[in-house]
């Protein structure tokens, strides 16, 4: 994996955010491809992303994206889901 987060530990007790995580590898590493969807949203012109996204960047994200499988980021997900205003 080129986006790690920093708890990749959790992964065997947790496997939803495992899954979070591979989903995100997919987003950001492609085979043949240059930028992944994390370049485009960091990049200065997120039309021409110019390799400006940190080791740390990638972490930061990463860390974020698997959090959302945990117990307490998948209740954010369902709250923000069910909110009706």
């Amino acid at each position: 994996m080129k986006n790690k987060g920093l708890h990749q530990y959790r992964f065997e007790n947790n496997p939803l955010e495992e899954k979070f995580a591979i989903h995100w590898e997919r987003l950001n590493y492609y085979r043949g491809k240059v930028f992944g969807i994390l370049d485009y949203l960091l990049a200065k012109d997120p039309n021409r992303p110019n390799y400006e996204v940190t080791d740390r960047d990638r972490e930061i994200a990463a860390t974020v994206i698997q959090w959302l499988g945990s117990p307490v980021g998948n209740a954010f997900v369902e709250d923000v889901l069910n909110d009706k205003s």
